[in-house]
C-alpha cells in the first residue's frame, strides 16, 4: 500500500536574532580511536581539517558528535576506545562551557561518564544534548541504497527531532524483539505460548501503528519544503514528489496489520522473523515523476539527501531555538562546483568543521588543521 503525498506549499522557518549559538573551542582526546593524546582549538566561524584518507579526520568530527549528542554516528561508544587501553577521555570546551566523556574498560565491559561542568551523570540527557547536524558522504548515495538504511536515516531524523517518536521507536524495537524471541522458540501445542504471542503481537501492532504515522506524517508535513530545498540547491524547478509504502491501510492499521501477522504466522515460525511492519516498510522519492533510485543522475541523488539534511539543519534550529553545530565529514568531493558552492553559502551562519583531502576547499575565514 502506498500513500501517496501531495504537493502543497510549506517554507522552513526563517532564523530570528533571539536565536542561541553554542560554539565550540577547544577538543582534548586520550586514547580515542587512533589519537592517544591530541589536542584541537577551532574557529568560532569556520574549521577545515584536511588530510590524506586514514589520518583520522573522521575520528575528530565522532569524538565531537559524542560529546554533544551522547552517542557515536558510526556505532557504539565502546568501539571508540583505543585498543587494549582501559580509559578513554573526550573533553570539549566551548561557549556552553565544558563537558567531558570518559569511557573505562572492566571485565570486557564498558562503562560511561558524562560530566557536565562538574556536574557527573551515567546518560547524557536529552535536554543535555546541544544541536548537531551531521552530513556523511554515505547519507548522499542513500536513495540507491538498501530500505533498511533508509528507514534508519528516517528513524534517526525523527529521532533527533522529536522525543515522542524516539520513545516509540524504543518501544516497538522491544516488541518487534520480544515477537521474534518467541517466534523463534515455537510451542504452537502450548496454550501459554500462544497467548504469549498474541500479546506481544497486540504491543507490536500498537507501537506499529505509532512509528508508520508518523513516519508518514513527517514527510506529508515536509515534502514541500525538500522539494523547495531541492530546487535551490539545483537551481530550477523540479517535480519531485514522495511516497511512503506502509504495511497496511492508514485508516485500519492496527487491525489490517495484527491481520496479515495471524496470515503468516505458519511462515513466521519456521522463518524465525516477523515479516510484516514498520521493520520492513520504505519510502520512495520521486524525480519528474518517476523513482529517482532509476532516473537520478549521481549528482540529483546527492542534492536530494542534501535538501533533506538542510530541513534538519532548519527543523533543529527553529525546535531547540539555537544554531546547531554542522559537522561535514568529506562531503564536498561528492558534490560539483555548483552545488559545493550554494551548501558553502547556506551553512555560512553556522559554525562548521569540515573534513577533506583537499586544502582548497575552504572559505578565506576559516582556521585550517593538518592530519598526518
Amino acid at each position: 500500500m502506498s500513500v501517496k503525498i501531495p504537493q502543497k506549499s510549506n517554507q522552513p522557518q526563517s532564523w530570528n536574532d533571539d536565536i542561541i549559538t553554542s560554539v565550540i573551542t577547544k577538543l582534548k582526546l586520550y586514547n580515542f580511536r587512533s589519537y592517544s593524546l591530541h589536542e584541537v582549538d577551532f574557529n568560532s566561524s569556520g574549521t577545515v581539517i584536511v588530510g590524506p584518507n586514514g589520518t583520522g579526520k573522521t575520528n575528530l568530527l565522532e569524538a565531537i558528535y559524542a560529546a554533544l549528542r551522547g552517542s557515536s554516528f558510526r556505532g557504539s561508544l565502546g568501539d571508540c576506545m583505543k585498543f587494549d587501553m582501559e580509559q578513554t577521555i573526550v573533553h570539549l570546551e566551548g561557549s556552553f562551557g565544558s563537558r567531558r566523556l570518559k569511557l573505562a574498560r572492566s571485565d570486557n565491559k564498558i562503562s560511561k561518564e558524562f560530566i557536565l561542568n562538574d556536574n557527573k551523570s551515567k546518560v547524557l540527557s536529552r535536554k543535555n544534548r546541544l544541536p548537531v547536524v551531521l552530513f556523511e558522504p554515505s547519507e548522499l548515495r542513500l536513495i540507491s541504497s538498501s530500505p533498511s538504511r533508509r528507514r534508519d536515516f528516517l528513524d534517526g531524523l525523527l529521532s533527533r527531532l522529536d522525543p515522542k517518536y524516539d520513545t516509540a521507536l524504543r518501544a516497538f524495537s522491544r516488541a518487534l524483539l520480544q515477537r521474534n524471541e518467541l517466534l523463534k522458540h515455537p510451542q504452537e501445542n502450548s496454550q501459554s505460548w500462544r497467548n504469549n504471542l498474541f500479546a506481544w503481537d497486540i504491543k507490536f501492532v500498537q507501537y506499529a501503528a505509532l512509528v508508520c504515522r508518523q513516519r508518514t506524517n513527517f514527510l506529508l508535513k515536509h515534502e514541500s519544503a525538500i522539494k523547495n530545498l531541492y530546487e535551490l540547491l539545483a537551481g530550477q524547478p523540479t517535480a519531485l514528489s514522495i511516497e511512503y509504502s506502509a504495511s497496511a491501510p492508514l485508516q485500519t492499521y492496527e487491525q489490517s496489520l495484527l491481520d496479515r501477522l495471524s496470515k503468516s504466522r505458519e511462515y513466521e515460525t519456521k522463518t524465525g522473523f516477523t515479516s510484516v511492519g514498520p521493520q520492513r516498510e520504505d519510502f520512495t522519492i520521486f524525480l519528474h515523476n518517476q523513482p529517482a533510485v532509476k532516473v537520478a543522475s549521481r549528482g540529483e541523488m546527492r542534492t536530494i539527501m542534501l535538501a533533506f539534511k538542510l530541513l534538519e539543519l532548519d527543523l533543529q534550529t527553529s525546535i531547540n531555538n539555537a544554531k546547531p553545530l554542522i559537522l561535514l565529514d568529506d562531503v564536498f568531493s561528492e558534490l560539483d562546483a555548483t552545488r559545493e558552492k550554494l551548501l558553502q553559502e547556506t551553512i555560512q551562519n553556522h559554525q562548521f568543521i569540515v573534513t577533506t583531502t583537499d586544502s582548497r576547499r575552504q572559505a578565506d575565514d576559516c582556521l585550517i588543521i593538518y592530519t598526518k
